[in-house]
């Protein structure tokens, strides 16, 4: 099963009161505090993620970590290794929850391998016809070396990197899942990369969150206390997108698909 896609999302924030004030605000999320100190992130009643407060003998700044679905947590770790990655937490159980790790690819983005113990939420997702709003739509890698990173993921997840030319000069990587196609026999994605941009010197992956309006979301995000890294651009027949540094930090990008 090549079902490696992007499933959970997790923000390790200074302030989960304050991201939660924003984030509610901003894509009309609700929470519901789990065990200890995490809180689940809804869009109606579906659960989509989740909060954490940073421990105070964590340095890293706040930032949302994505949880990618795999077969085998442990050897997914392992491939990991022997493939130039780091393991900052190893394969951890949660009795009737799951197991993941958290590490990082070779250029230093960091990401989760994960396997819920509840079968039903391995398999495949519906083929959408377009992204409910609210919902994780994508997620990208912004890395300092483009051809290390399509090494590692491809042996990793057997992702298989594709290029696309966006003009002026600029290339946009997609990772396809092989395997998967959508309605139109299309190939499924499980995310993009592109070359860090100047001045970022480091790798880290990017979610996207779907909206109806790029410009509206924007607009009531930076009076929320948002600063805006990237103005509502459009991505021609892809739709409208923005990135933002939420009031903790934390960087977080929209999008407004244009089938939406």
């Amino acid at each position: 099963m090549n079902q490696h896609r992007f499933v959970w999302h997790d923000l390790t924030t200074t302030d989960v009161d304050g991201a939660k004030r924003f984030y509610g605000e901003v894509f009309n999320w609700t929470f519901e505090r789990s065990e200890g100190d995490y809180v689940h992130v809804k869009t109606g009643d579906r659960m989509i993620g989740g909060m954490r407060a940073r421990s105070a003998n964590e340095h890293q700044p706040p930032a949302w970590l994505g949880y990618v679905v795999v077969d085998d947590v442990a050897a997914t770790v392992a491939t990991i290794e022997t493939q130039g990655g780091r393991v900052y937490m190893p394969t951890t159980v949660m009795d009737k929850v799951g197991t993941f790790a958290v590490t990082a690819d070779p250029t230093g983005a960091v990401f989760a391998p994960w396997r819920s113990a509840r079968d039903e939420e391995n398999q495949p997702a519906a083929l959408l016809a377009a992204p409910a709003v609210g919902t994780f739509c994508w997620d990208e890698l912004m890395t300092t070396d483009t051809e290390a990173a399509a090494k590692f993921y491809a042996a990793v997840f057997g992702w298989a990197p594709t290029a696309v030319e966006m003009g002026a000069g600029m290339t946009y990587t997609l990772f396809h899942r092989p395997g998967t196609v959508g309605p139109s026999g299309q190939p499924i994605g499980a995310g993009g990369m592109m070359k860090s941009p100047p001045g970022v010197p480091h790798s880290f992956w990017l979610a996207y969150v779907a909206v109806g309006d790029a410009d509206r979301a924007s607009e009531k995000a930076a009076k929320l206390g948002a600063k805006i890294l990237v103005p509502p651009t459009d991505i021609p027949n892809t739709g409208r997108f923005a990135c933002w540094s939420d009031p903790q930090q934390a960087s977080i990008a929209v999008l407004a698909p244009t089938m939406m």
